[in-house]
């Protein structure tokens, strides 16, 4: 009896851990930062898609963020420099869709079905780039 306890305690805590904002562990195609065209071709996709809310680079986090709670992230900010690549790719990719975003209320779209994993990827490395 004792023993089913146990077994049906070490269970629930098991189910518990697997929610957060554990995400994908995808590795970044070799010399991704360093390729001018991802960054440029980064640089195009979120001037078209990002800016809108999350700033041109010369803003840092556009006024329009004010209207969003939570507001959208200002990627010239430095601590993005050091974000994991595959936690970006992550969050261009399901957006809205995933936790903590969902409950939070985030209205960031998720893009994978719009781009391709290689815009994902360049979108990434120009983020990575913009961060000051």
């Amino acid at each position: 009896m004792k023993r089913r306890w146990v077994i049906m305690l070490a269970m629930l805590l098991w189910g518990c851990g697997s929610g957060g904002s554990d995400h994908p562990n995808r590795v970044p195609p070799q010399g991704l930062f360093s390729d001018q065209q991802a960054l440029q071709g980064g640089a195009e996709l979120f001037s078209r898609h990002c800016a809108f809310c999350h700033g041109h680079l010369e803003e840092g986090r556009s006024l329009r963020a004010n209207d969003y709670e939570p507001p959208p992230m200002d990627f010239s900010d430095g601590r993005y420099r050091d974000s994991a690549p595959a936690y970006l790719y992550w969050r261009i990719e399901q957006g809205k869709n995933v936790e903590p975003f969902r409950s939070r209320g985030s209205v960031m779209p998720s893009w994978g079905a719009h781009f391709t994993e290689a815009q994902i990827w360049h979108l990434v490395a120009y983020l990575k780039s913009r961060a000051r």
